[in-house]
């Protein structure tokens, strides 16, 4: 059953699924920021590169403000976190919205969304955007989605949706421990590359590197507990190996000049630290440093 899903940001995350959805057959709308994006995307379409291979698709592409009189099956907002206080009065009328920001500080916000049916998703994917219209898909893993308010069963018929070998997805039930494993894997190598400006596998290959980053592993394991932090230890290890030739996110809108999204990470480290009163040095350290070079 083809369903009518919007996605707003054309970023790495927004191209990626625009792409996958359209390729499954879905009726795909993109919303942009400005005008000339949308007719940018519209004339070139949505290029993905996996494994050296190109394949580009047409989808429906339309300026943010045009949202509020369309009514989407599925809206999926993929903007930087610092970006929702601007989205949210656009969405207001949805009625099933799911959100795909990297680290836990919007979860707050997602409580006061007055529409009926919220998700998150928490994305597995390496996805690089080579330019407006162009996403690499760098490594390939699963999406997972958690109902945060609402009823489950609205976003049964999304997981059809998603039909590809490379675009796995799934419903989690305990989907905050989730992001809390995918936060932790974030605030160990997002901030550590971008401070030192490298690719992820120095991380591991460089032991210097690394005991920077065990560092910070030892004080984030406080979101978790220590019950799991030898699993926990060798997913962040492998995460480095399986994406070592990978620039990340963070080090990728530092090189840009552009605003990271480390309050969402290790911001939001840090204040869960203060309320449980735990000394967080490191952390401090690279929240520090990351805004220093935001400037």
């Amino acid at each position: 059953m083809k369903m009518k899903i919007g996605i707003v940001g054309p970023g790495a995350i927004g191209l990626l699924f625009a792409f996958y959805l359209k390729k499954n057959k879905q009726d795909v709308t993109l919303f942009t920021r400005t005008v000339e994006q949308a007719e940018k995307l519209m004339q070139e379409g949505i290029r993905c590169i996996r494994k050296e291979e190109m394949e580009t698709v047409f989808i429906n592409v339309m300026p943010l403000e045009d949202i509020v009189e369309e009514q989407m099956d599925y809206l999926f907002i993929a903007v930087k976190q610092y970006h929702l206080v601007n989205i949210l009065p656009f969405i207001k009328e949805q009625r099933r919205v799911i959100f795909l920001q990297n680290g836990m500080s919007h979860l707050h916000v997602l409580q006061k969304i007055r529409c009926d049916n919220v998700a998150v998703g928490i994305v597995e994917h390496g996805a690089k955007k080579e330019n407006e219209y162009t996403v690499k898909h760098t490594g390939v893993g699963i999406t997972k989605f958690g109902v945060v308010h609402g009823d489950s069963s609205q976003f049964e018929p999304l997981l059809d949706c998603f039909s590809s070998k490379y675009f796995r997805v799934q419903v989690e039930e305990d989907w905050k421990r989730t992001m809390y494993y995918k936060l932790v894997i974030n605030a160990c190598i997002n901030p550590l590359t971008a401070l030192f400006g490298i690719q992820n596998g120095a991380l591991l290959s460089n032991p210097y590197f690394y005991k920077v980053m065990e560092q910070i592993f030892q004080e984030v394991m406080f979101l978790i507990g220590e019950g799991e932090q030898e699993e926990l230890w060798k997913l962040v290890c492998r995460v480095c190996e399986t994406t070592a030739s990978n620039t990340s996110s963070m080090l990728a809108d530092v090189r840009e000049s552009r605003e990271t999204e480390i309050d969402a990470i290790i911001g939001y480290a840090i204040e869960e630290a203060r309320k449980q009163q735990k000394q967080v040095p490191t952390l401090q350290f690279l929240y520090n440093s990351i805004k220093g070079l935001e400037v």
